[in-house]
């Protein structure tokens, strides 16, 4: 099957439209994220979370929105006692299945903003689950998140996944020390109290 001249160029024109389409989207916005889960104290079968946001684009983030795509809330309980940064401001949105964070005084390229707080009956493996809804987002990490350069929804954004953070080699190290030391302490003193 032969192409005419003109149905190369459209082709082209469609192909070259499909890459400035899915580049010019990030428009040098990326970011990316992990988020921290300790027990909660006083409510059992709650877990606090702590997210710590990476701004690695090239333009500053005054938008984070969790839990969320354009159109789409994942969270399956709505999180409860929500923190932010110093000069943050936080509410929940989509019928509180996703929580979004906005600024005046976005977040720097190449800094990073710890300080996003909430409390949830979810488990960290649940929000690292892929949502089951119906429509926009479905299949997508609950932890799935997305950033705006500035106003929620105006100017380029990136979606990225909200990861569990892993322990550095060396808190690992001092845990498992701390454990052996327990085991040997309790040895000795069955050995000694014989």
């Amino acid at each position: 099957m032969r192409f005419s001249s003109l149905s190369k160029l459209a082709v082209l024109a469609f192909s070259v439209g499909m890459g400035l389409s899915s580049h010019a989207f990030a428009d040098g916005i990326t970011a990316t994220a992990t988020f921290t889960d300790t027990p909660n104290a006083s409510l059992a079968g709650v877990n606090d979370y702590s997210i710590t946001l990476n701004n690695t684009g090239t333009t500053t983030i005054g938008t984070f929105w969790f839990g969320w795509v354009p159109g789409a809330g994942f969270l399956s309980a709505t999180p409860t006692d929500i923190g932010s940064p110093a000069g943050w401001t936080e509410m929940t949105t989509n019928s509180g299945a996703a929580i979004q964070w906005i600024t005046s005084t976005p977040l720097a390229a190449g800094s990073s903003l710890s300080g996003f707080t909430f409390d949830s009956t979810e488990t960290p493996a649940e929000l690292l689950s892929a949502f089951t809804g119906t429509g926009m987002g479905s299949g997508d990490p609950q932890s799935t998140a997305f950033v705006y350069s500035g106003a929620p929804l105006v100017g380029a954004g990136d979606q990225f996944v909200v990861t569990a953070a892993t322990p550095e080699p060396g808190t690992m190290l001092l845990t498992l020390t701390g454990l052996v030391l327990v085991a040997m302490s309790g040895s000795m003193r069955r050995l000694f109290s014989s």
